[in-house]
């Protein structure tokens, strides 16, 4: 039978993959200006953080089912949504280089989900 940790691993791979993507297509819009597509860009953002946020609402549920996530863990799926908040906080003021900002803003992520994924189940004593 498959449970929901089962479910919350293969999410956070895939969270960490699409933020990667997501984070080097942007980027590269930044450079390529013929291919600034500003439309597309905000699709592939909303999914990026959707995934993160939907690990992080998993994550809270395991954690409240007392499943062993480990401490590690549970810093770095908060650091991940400080981080978002901060993006969300300061957008406006990076409205002239968008693509730039959130390329390597999504890369930050992936960076931070993968980091979450090495530590899953680790415990600090």
């Amino acid at each position: 039978m498959i449970t929901i940790s089962d479910y919350y691993s293969s999410t956070l791979m895939y969270s960490a993959i699409c933020c990667g993507i997501s984070g080097i297509v942007i980027f590269i819009m930044h450079f390529k200006i013929k291919f600034r597509k500003e439309i597309v860009a905000k699709y592939i953002i909303g999914l990026s953080i959707s995934l993160l946020l939907i690990t992080a609402l998993m994550a809270a549920y395991l954690y409240s089912t007392n499943e062993n996530l480990g401490t590690f863990h549970i810093f770095y799926v908060a650091v991940v949504l400080f981080t978002l908040t901060f993006l969300y906080i300061y957008k406006d003021q990076m409205k002239e280089n968008f693509y730039l900002y959130w390329g390597l803003a999504l890369l930050y992520l992936m960076g931070l989900t993968i980091r979450s994924i090495t530590t899953l189940g680790e415990v600090l004593y």
